[in-house]
């Protein structure tokens, strides 16, 4: 009788889907991200936060149980019981994040990243960093209308994505290095957003040149 198994098969028998997710799971704590289908990333996400448990438990047999699921022993389990526990003390489950993707080309299948939260090069810290760039180039993003028509969408303002930037940073209060640290990747940014901006009108200038009478002319605009 199948009284008790609910898991997802995920078109695999026990010891392939195992393989696999060992693998998912051990890639995720070496580059902090992965990329897979978004029901691999369901299933697997339940494993890298039961792995972070275990390294904030830290003692020895936890320690062996990490060792008998994971791969790449000489950089999971420094990592997991070393870096990963200090940085996750204070945080009470939730180590992880789905980003979804939309849908692959071919199968259609639903695509999804997979990330521990905070981490290097966490993905919604990204682009708050990208929209915060965005209202520095863009004024009328800066102001929020006080009164909001029937079907028109208030705009958000800037000080709203610090309050969750604070809410990601696990809600604490900006402190002078993190303000000095924004300043200076958001500057970094716009400074890549004004190189695509000065690249497009390039590219509109030249699809305005047309071929006349064999030679090349340039229509006004």
């Amino acid at each position: 009788m199948k009284h008790g198994k609910h898991n997802k098969k995920l078109g695999r028998n026990f010891g392939h889907r195992m393989a696999m997710l060992r693998n998912m799971v051990s890639s995720l704590i070496v580059h902090n991200r992965i990329k897979t289908t978004l029901p691999k990333a369901r299933v697997a996400r339940r494993l890298a936060d039961k792995m972070v448990t275990l390294g904030k438990r830290g003692d020895e047999h936890a320690k062996t149980q990490a060792m008998k699921f994971l791969r790449e022993h000489h950089v999971t389990i420094p990592k997991l019981f070393n870096e990963m526990a200090d940085h996750y003390r204070t945080r009470e489950g939730g180590y992880t994040r789905i980003h979804k993707l939309g849908f692959r080309d071919g199968d259609n299948a639903p695509m999804a990243v997979l990330e521990y939260v905070d981490m290097p090069g966490d993905l919604k810290y990204s682009m708050l960093i990208k929209r915060l760039a965005r209202i520095e180039l863009e004024p009328s993003l800066r102001v929020s209308p006080t009164i909001i028509e029937d079907g028109q969408a208030s705009k958000i303002e800037k000080r709203d994505f610090k309050e969750l930037l604070n809410h990601i940073k696990g809600q604490k209060k900006f402190d002078k290095n993190v303000e000095k640290m924004m300043k200076s990747k958001i500057s970094s940014e716009v400074l890549k957003l004004k190189k695509l901006t000065t690249r497009k009108n390039e590219l509109q200038i030249k699809s305005k040149i047309r071929r006349k009478g064999g030679r090349l002319s340039y229509e006004s605009y």
